[in-house]
């Protein structure tokens, strides 16, 4: 039986009179497809493994007990971490902790933050059974401290192992390096008696098992995971209020260029090429999403929407100016030619009022609407500017005259707008 209460359990449900979340700004497929946690967990303030390599010895000080040296980790940033150095120096009133963005993972459906861990480490595959198995640390850990104690003669093949990146400790990225390893650690095995009859020797990198540097096979894993032999932790801690969420500044808080929704950057390799450089690739390539819809997504949210909402602006001055010319007119008996054209001075200033205020979010959102609220009610909004602009582009055109040409032009952006908008959701 579960007995875990989700976030939606009790502030979407309302569960033993917990306060209830109001999410109406937000279109339904948002809470269908995106977990609480993805909004509400923005940041981590901790420090986690991106990466946990057990296939060389990690030199660091303070690593106790000794055979831990196999273990060597990274950060969210693949800097070198020396991670059991740093909890014998440290208590648990002052561990070290850094401000990461999680990644964001497609499970089940919906998209979650989490760590997805990736590993490089020394196996076996066995005939006849799935999956493969690590050679015990002890004696891996004893192939590596024979070696250190004499480089030349004992498995002197690991002396080719080198640090390619420069951070302070080795890696296995070169082709010549992975068949070191290999060979060492083989002759290891078969000095100490291990039993390698229906088994072969594999190095792991993430998804890959490599039985040369010319030879591997790739590992079944799930879209979400670097490697099935690697954890992937959902976060539910560092949960942060509604107005440091995603989303509390508006659409354009993950719909926008370089967006750390979609754009962000996630770890796609720990060391690759011949100098071990990480190499990165979007967020938007884990959760399935392509390039071209994350692009449709800024463009809607950084251009057509502003867009929109100043033709509205520019609708509600004309029409308050139209109102103006009414009133001088038939109020005070000015001439209509008079009327007009204080009118249009009078709509021509509330418009360049307005594109100054533009320049300053702060100040718009103080004397106008802020852009959260518009995009709130963006569905009302478009559909409002959809009504005119589709006036306007079914209006017939005048074939006499010198406007041919305007109108014909009007018609020709106005649906190109039109089309625009329909593809990117507006």
């Amino acid at each position: 039986m579960v007995t875990v209460r989700t976030c939606e359990s009790c502030h979407l449900e309302g569960w033993r009179n917990a306060p209830r979340a109001n999410h109406a700004w937000l279109p339904p497929l948002h809470m269908d497809k995106i977990s609480c946690q993805t909004c509400h967990i923005p940041t981590r303030a901790v420090k986690s493994a991106l990466v946990q390599a057990s296939d060389i010895y990690n030199p660091a000080p303070r690593i106790t007990p000794p055979p831990k040296h196999i273990w060597t980790f990274y950060d969210q940033e693949m800097a070198f971490w020396n991670h059991y150095g740093e909890l014998e120096l440290f208590t648990a009133k002052d561990e070290p902790t850094n401000v990461t963005r999680p990644t964001l993972i497609l499970y089940k459906g919906k998209i979650y933050p989490a760590n997805r861990v990736h590993s490089t480490w020394m196996g076996f595959e066995e005939e006849g059974k799935p999956g493969l198995n690590q050679l015990f640390m002890k004696d891996f850990f004893q192939m590596w401290t024979q070696h250190r104690s004499d480089p030349k003669n004992k498995y002197a093949e690991l002396a080719i192992i080198t640090d390619d990146n420069k951070d302070g400790v080795i890696e296995v990225n070169r082709p010549a390096e992975i068949d070191a390893l290999l060979s060492a650690t083989r002759a290891y095995l078969a000095a100490t008696g291990f039993p390698m009859a229906g088994r072969r020797l594999v190095w792991v990198s993430d998804s890959r098992a490599w039985y040369s540097s010319s030879e591997f096979r790739d590992l079944p894993h799930e879209k979400y995971e670097a490697t099935a032999y690697a954890s992937v932790y959902k976060f539910s801690h560092d949960v942060a209020p509604a107005k440091a969420a995603l989303g509390a500044g508006g659409c354009t808080d993950c719909h926008r260029a370089e967006s750390p929704v979609f754009q962000g950057a996630v770890l796609a390799e720990p060391f690759s090429g011949d100098d071990a450089r990480p190499r990165w690739m979007p967020n938007h390539e884990i959760l399935a999403i392509s390039s071209f819809w994350v692009r449709l997504g800024a463009l809607r949210e950084v251009w057509l929407k502003p867009l929109v909402y100043s033709f509205l602006a520019a609708v509600l001055l004309l029409m308050a100016g139209l109102g103006l010319k009414d009133l001088l007119v038939r109020r005070f008996g000015i001439r209509q030619r008079a009327a007009a054209v204080t009118a249009l001075a009078f709509a021509a200033a509330g418009l360049a009022a307005f594109g100054s205020l533009a320049t300053s979010a702060d100040w718009l959102s103080y004397v106008a609407i802020r852009r959260f609220t518009l995009d709130a009610n963006h569905a009302w909004i478009s559909l409002l500017v959809f009504a005119v602009s589709a006036a306007v582009a079914l209006m017939p055109v005048n074939t006499e005259g010198r406007r041919v040409r305007l109108q014909r032009g009007l018609h020709l952006v106005v649906g190109a707008g039109l089309g625009l908008a329909a593809i990117s959701g507006s």
